[in-house]
């Protein structure tokens, strides 16, 4: 069952926004609980008490706590949460690269945009149940998450996955690990690196900065290609 949290201070707007949510996964026999929170101070409490929620679509402008504050204190601790955030001002869109934030939805296209951003969502989901990578050795075997791979990078012989909790090296090349990944979110910025898109948190010149705090330069011959993916990356999910 998919759980749902709906946070923002307008109660008419939540009761709204929870029946198309409801109509949306239900139209698609999928179960959901959708679980509202006008107060966001409520809802973070719940994260506190160890609530976990698979989607969570806020509003950025509230009194008590601005929407993407709370949406790094969802980040936090909760990698793999979609985010979404309901506003009636564009210009925290940028902000938005920081949270990995799915979709902006203008409250007045919500009739319009509000289906195809938990369409994305739901597909995202559906492929990502199938997006791992095997690491198979003489004595061991593992499956690492896509989402949990930050950047890979060459170290001699190996290509070293850094993950959101440990390194963990593969006697392969890049050029193989990068042809067995096979997905949108991974990409060269130079001979020595791929990079999980996912996990960009500032582009500025040559530099990307990471969610780690990890900083890699862009190869030169790479720049325009990084950049166009980054872009069109967050394009499809503004």
């Amino acid at each position: 069952m998919l759980k749902i949290a709906l946070v923002d201070d307008n109660t008419d707007f939540l009761l709204l926004l929870r029946k198309k949510v409801h109509a949306f996964f239900d139209g698609r026999n999928v179960l959901c609980e959708v679980r509202l929170f006008p107060n966001p101070e409520v809802f973070y409490f719940d994260l506190e008490e160890g609530f976990h929620y698979d989607i969570c679509i806020l509003d950025i402008e509230m009194p008590q706590m601005n929407g993407l504050e709370l949406a790094r204190k969802i980040r936090a601790t909760a990698q793999a949460t979609y985010l979404v955030f309901t506003t009636s001002y564009l210009q925290y869109a940028v902000e938005g690269y920081e949270v990995r934030a799915f979709s902006y939805i203008p409250k007045n296209l919500l009739e319009e945009k509000l289906d195809a951003a938990l369409l994305g969502i739901f597909c995202e989901m559906q492929k990502n149940t199938e997006k791992y990578y095997f690491v198979e050795t003489n004595s061991r075997f593992e499956r690492i998450e896509y989402k949990e791979i930050i950047y890979v990078y060459k170290n001699n012989k190996n290509a070293v996955f850094v993950l959101t909790d440990r390194e963990v090296p593969v006697r392969k090349t890049l050029q193989e690990v990068y042809l067995q990944l096979d997905a949108e979110e991974f990409m060269c910025i130079e001979r020595g690196y791929i990079v999980n898109v996912q996990h960009i948190v500032k582009i500025e010149s040559k530099e990307l900065t990471l969610r780690n705090g990890k900083k890699l330069q862009i190869g030169r011959t790479h720049i325009r290609e990084v950049k166009e993916a980054i872009h069109g990356y967050w394009r499809d999910r503004m």
